[in-house]
Formats: C-alpha cells, structure tokens, sequence
C-alpha cells in the first residue's frame, strides 16, 4: 500500500501546482470532471515520465525539465490549448505561429507544466520523504534564492487560485486549503516512502502506458474537436516539439552526483509553514481583489519570457557541458 499512496501523492503534488496554483481547478476534488479526468491526467503523466527518467539513467533538473516539455505537450491534442488558446477564451492569446497559439506554447510548455507539474512536485516529494536525488541538493536547500522562489510560487498560486475562484473567499481559500489537506493526508498514509516507493514495475508501467494512449485517444475525438487545426502545419511544428525534448533528453548525458550541502534542506515543518502562507495570501488575494488581479497580470505576462529564458538556459548549459566534455 506504501507505493499506491506515494504514487498517488505525487499525483496530488502535481495536481496542487499544476492546477490550483494556476486557477484552472478550483475545488476539483469536490467535482467529478477534477476527480475522473484532471488528477487522473496529471498522475499518469508525473508517474510515466519520472519511470522513464529512471529507466534512461536521466534525472538531473535539466534533464527532469526536458521530460517535463514532453509532459507539457499534451495541452495541444488534449485540450487544444497549443492551437486554439485557453478553454474559456475565444483564441489564443497573443495570436498564431504557423496555427500555434504561441503565447500559450511559450507558458505551459517551455515554463509552466515542466516546472509546476513536474520538476517542482518532485522537488517537494523529495522533502517529504527525505529521498533527495543525486544533483537536486541545490535546489531544496534553504537559502536566499530558494526562498525567494518559494515566496513568488507563493504570491502567484495565491493570486492565480483566488482569480480563478472569481474571488469568492470561501471557494479559493477551500480549493487552496483542501488540496493542501489531501497532500498531507496522502504523505502521512505513505509513511517511511522513498523515491523507490514510486518505481513501477513492467507491468504496472505498461498499464499507466495504455492509459495515457487511451486517454489521448479518447479526449482528442472528444474534448473540444471543432478546435483541432484544420491545416497539417500545426500538428507537424507539435510533433517538432517532440523531436526536441527528446533530442535533448538523447544529447544530455549528464550523470549527476551527490555535493555537499552548505545549508540544510527545507524540514517537513518549514513546508507546513509554507503552506500556511499560501493559504493566508489566498485569503488576503480574495479579499483585495484589484489589487491581486494586478500582480496576477504581471506574472502572467512575465511566465511567456521565464520560459523563453528557462528553455535557452537549459540549451546553452547542455552546450556548454557537451563541449566542456569534447563531445562536440
């Protein structure tokens, strides 16, 4: 059972950053539609990529980000996002590269989903069990950096939940604070887990295998088809996208080792305390909603050339380590 829980909290985690700290879910353990289709989505992609990491030997940050573009991917025949823009708006919203909404495409696949619905549960799940990874140390670690990352993951879930929840306090604040419940609920029945407890097994992997094709089958004949491009164009440049984590993930033959740590890494009661504060800055964000509606617009902007500049980092540091290394 340890292993069903551990896998079902990282599903949890993903879901948490991925999807309340977005907005996009609020409340979506309460709605059948979170429950069957968003948190299902978000598991099996975590679950597979994080196998297939292990499998490939490939588990560095850099190397969790590329996998992450690939987990990012599924916005363009899954939801259409890629194509058409956000479900609720009426097109993409900065307008078209070669039919892809490229505004979105810069967010969810270069920033938002590799971060947010990957690299930063992983992170987390990590602290939880106190399993740290091989060149991960950096990452968790306390100091000034790391917790100014913490306080703008903090500001942005706070401002983009309560936004979303059309600022109606009790809404944003039960979706925020109950996710959070169900994380701690899940990590305290996965008691003495590690990052083994997450290992699949052949068969279990190939089970999770066949539910992602068919979820992808199924939603692209049936979630918003009047979205797909009509023209071969944009399900090529996709494709493209593909090609590129994966040449990526091929080219990065970085094997991290362990360094040591000049500051210890964040305790389990730290993250409480940060979860407290989300919570709180969800309270103060509904309630001052002119005011929150401006640091959500800022950020939101600002996502399109965090990824840009992610995605150009990671590219140049693999470079750099390939010719470092005489491989190029």
């Amino acid at each position: 059972m340890k292993k069903l829980w551990s896998v079902l909290l990282l599903g949890a985690l993903s879901m948490l950053f991925a999807e309340v700290f977005s907005g996009a879910s609020t409340l979506w353990f309460l709605d059948p539609w979170g429950l069957l289709l968003a948190y299902p989505l978000y598991l099996g992609h975590a679950i597979f990529f994080l196998n297939v990491a292990f499998l490939w030997k490939k588990t560095s940050p850099r190397q969790l980000y590329f996998f992450g573009m690939l987990f990012g991917l599924y916005e363009a025949l899954i939801t259409k996002v890629l194509w058409f823009g956000y479900p609720a708006s009426t097109g993409p919203m900065v307008g078209y590269f070669f039919g892809v909404a490229w505004g979105e495409f810069l967010t969810l696949v270069l920033f938002y989903h590799p971060i947010m619905s990957f690299v930063v549960p992983i992170f987390v799940y990590e602290l939880l069990s106190g399993d740290v990874l091989p060149g991960h140390e950096r990452f968790v670690q306390k100091n000034r950096k790391t917790l100014l990352l913490v306080m703008i993951l903090v500001v942005m879930g706070a401002s983009f939940q309560s936004n979303g929840a059309k600022y109606d306090l009790v809404r944003s604040v039960g979706s925020m604070g109950g996710s959070i419940l169900i994380v701690v609920l899940l990590h305290v029945l996965s008691k003495g887990k590690n990052l083994q407890s997450l290992i699949l097994g052949k068969k279990e992997l190939a089970i999770v295998l066949i539910y992602l094709c068919a979820l992808y089958g199924v939603t692209t004949a049936f979630i918003f088809p009047e979205r797909l491009p009509k023209m071969v164009l944009p399900y090529v440049l996709i494709f493209i996208w593909y090609l590129v984590a994966l040449g990526l993930l091929w080219a990065d033959r970085f094997a991290p080792t362990s360094v040591s740590l000049n500051r210890t890494v964040f305790s389990q009661k730290e993250l409480g305390i940060f979860a407290l504060l989300v919570v709180g800055a969800t309270v103060v964000c509904s309630l001052v909603s002119q005011v929150s509606y401006g640091v959500l617009l800022v950020m939101f902007i600002s996502l399109m050339g965090a990824g840009v500049i992610l995605f150009s980092w990671s590219v140049f540091s693999l470079m750099k380590q390939r010719i470092s290394l005489g491989s190029l």
